[in-house]
């Protein structure tokens, strides 16, 4: 293949996968957030009859979709770290969870927490760590779909060992903030037509 014929392949490939504008954190924060606190769905996932992360998953991607669609106020940084302080819902453990992870018992590693406990958070406030660990994976999953095209590809992108990432999955760096950075850093370098 010649060098031009790699170039161009490489443009299509990017062009498929890339989304129309650059990313913006603030709007994906402010689109996550906006998300968390929907009324209609943590009130639909509280009433699950039985909590498994494919029905939470489909109550999070209609309002994925909604809140998308919605004219949303950019947040600064601040304002997201005091939302973090008050504490997201309890639902968000499940409504992060959902868009990622596959099992519950996957929910309880990345949390830490048992599904007694997660389940005994619905209706009330979290910890700003839990808080904060929601949010770390929503705001990745989040901007993985849009670098990649769609939230199936940004699944699979974060159970991927990835060269970029020391050989290590996003999933996993996403426990801390600085995995958190390592993860949003090369989502960036994708978006900007970097190596995928």
């Amino acid at each position: 293949m010649t060098t031009s014929s790699k170039s161009a392949a490489r443009e299509h490939r990017v062009s498929k996968s890339q989304p129309a504008r650059d990313l913006n954190w603030s709007e994906i924060d402010a689109w996550v957030l906006s998300v968390f606190a929907d009324e209609y769905l943590l009130s639909r996932v509280r009433r699950l009859q039985k909590v498994e992360l494919v029905s939470v998953w489909k109550l999070t991607a209609h309002a994925l979709e909604k809140h998308r669609e919605a004219h949303l106020e950019v947040l600064e940084p601040l304002e997201v770290h005091r939302r973090l302080l008050e504490g997201l819902s309890g639902e968000s453990l499940l409504v992060a969870s959902s868009m990622f992870l596959s099992s519950l018992s996957e929910a309880e590693e990345f949390f830490e927490l048992s599904f007694k406990t997660i389940k005994s958070k619905l209706g009330k406030s979290l910890d700003t760590a839990a808080s904060e660990r929601a949010m770390r994976a929503a705001r990745v999953t989040t901007a993985a779909a849009e670098v990649l095209g769609g939230f199936d590809a940004a699944r699979k992108y974060m159970h991927t060992k990835n060269f970029a990432l020391g050989g290590s999955t996003p999933a996993k760096l996403l426990k801390t903030g600085e995995g958190e950075r390592l993860v949003l850093s090369e989502l960036q370098t994708q978006s900007a037509g970097g190596p995928i």
